[in-house]
């Protein structure tokens, strides 16, 4: 429905779409916060953003008409995007009829800046790479449904749905000094694949599904995996040396190490990823890990509170980083047309020496 309001000018009835992509291969469609029903209010000068959860500085909402470029145009799905050429703003709207649709395009400025059509072929180049190297992630949802069973296993055992049996969790390869460091180095790995309760595995799982299949499209899955595990292993062995006599296990320490690996492949390849993905993808990772370490600090200093192992996460936070940058390959097809195990190899090698010099140190 339109109708015409004589003193502000016409006025659109719309719906605010997501205010984040739904993949990571597409812009940023909506960066004001509005979400919801609302108004397009159109008059000669601007264009104005009104109803919905009307988030954020009101200026935002109103483009000056001289300042609007780049409109984006569905015509099958009457939808709408609005961008300012000055800044980053956007606003994603859902048209209430395909005639509204019409209208609002033919009042909106044509103009397409040259920065814009550089964004989308960079939008359309990793799109392409995106399908043809990793159609479907695979080694993400293998560790997935591992945890998941596993959990179940040692919940048939007598492992508690949100409490500690101690019994179950040693027998199943918990990390725990005394045991680790004299024989049992098995440990090590197996304690990554094991959880304390529901509660710690949902929250792990949770993160490395959403990070997971973005990282490991990015890598590939051979070397994602080596990360991985090199991530839970010197997560494990950091835990050991910062404490010999916890016991501990869970897969956080991996899924830092993946998450300091996505941080280093943005830190080495830059130019392989949309502006837009680097900003909101690098932002989200680094505010969930130092969000998770600030927690996890913060419980630990609380009396009666279950204790976070800290020096596992940042163990396995290092360890991803590092073997993260030194395995990152230009994301392209033709880059990975020659298979190159020989580097996987030796950045294994690397860090798994590193962890035997600083397991010399630990005493149990």
């Amino acid at each position: 429905m339109t109708t015409t309001a004589p003193a502000t000018g016409r006025v659109f009835q719309v719906r605010y779409g997501p205010e984040r992509p739904a993949r990571y291969d597409e812009p940023w469609p909506n960066n004001l916060g509005l979400t919801g029903s609302g108004q397009v209010v159109v008059t000669a000068t601007t264009v104005t953003f009104t109803g919905g959860q009307e988030a954020g500085d009101a200026k935002r909402r109103a483009f000056a008409m001289d300042d609007i470029a780049n409109v984006g145009f569905n015509a099958e799905r009457n939808v709408i995007v609005v961008r300012d050429i000055h800044d980053d703003r956007e606003v994603y709207v859902w048209m209430a009829s395909n005639e509204d649709a019409r209208a609002l395009m033919e009042i909106l400025p044509k103009t397409t800046t040259s920065e814009f059509i550089e964004r989308e072929r960079q939008y359309q180049k990793f799109r392409e790479h995106l399908k043809a190297l990793a159609p479907r992630p695979r080694v993400t949802p293998t560790l997935i449904g591992m945890n998941v069973v596993l959990f179940g296993v040692m919940l048939a055992f007598g492992a508690g749905m949100s409490t500690l049996d101690t019994r179950v969790h040693l027998l199943f390869g918990a990390n725990y000094g005394p045991l680790t460091w004299n024989g049992q180095e098995w440990r090590l790995l197996a304690s990554a694949f094991i959880h304390f309760g529901v509660v710690h595995l949902a929250f792990n799982m949770f993160a490395l599904y959403n990070g997971g299949r973005l990282i490991e499209s990015l890598f590939g899955s051979a070397r994602f995996a080596s990360i991985y595990l090199l991530s839970a292993l010197a997560g494990s062995v950091v835990s050991g040396w910062w404490d010999a006599t916890r016991m501990s296990a869970g897969a956080s320490g991996a899924v830092f190490g993946v998450y300091g690996a996505l941080l280093a492949f943005f830190a080495r390849r830059p130019g392989d990823v949309p502006r837009e993905v680097l900003k909101s993808v690098g932002m989200g990772a680094g505010s969930l890990l130092l969000y998770s370490l600030t927690f996890g600090a913060a419980l630990n200093l609380l009396p009666n509170s279950p204790r976070v192992d800290n020096s596992a996460h940042i163990g396995g936070l290092l360890a991803g980083a590092v073997s993260g940058y030194l395995l990152a390959r230009p994301f392209e097809p033709a880059a990975r047309a020659v298979a190159r195990p020989w580097r996987v190899t030796a950045v294994v090698a690397g860090v798994c020496a590193a962890l035997v010099v600083l397991a010399s140190f630990v005493k149990a």
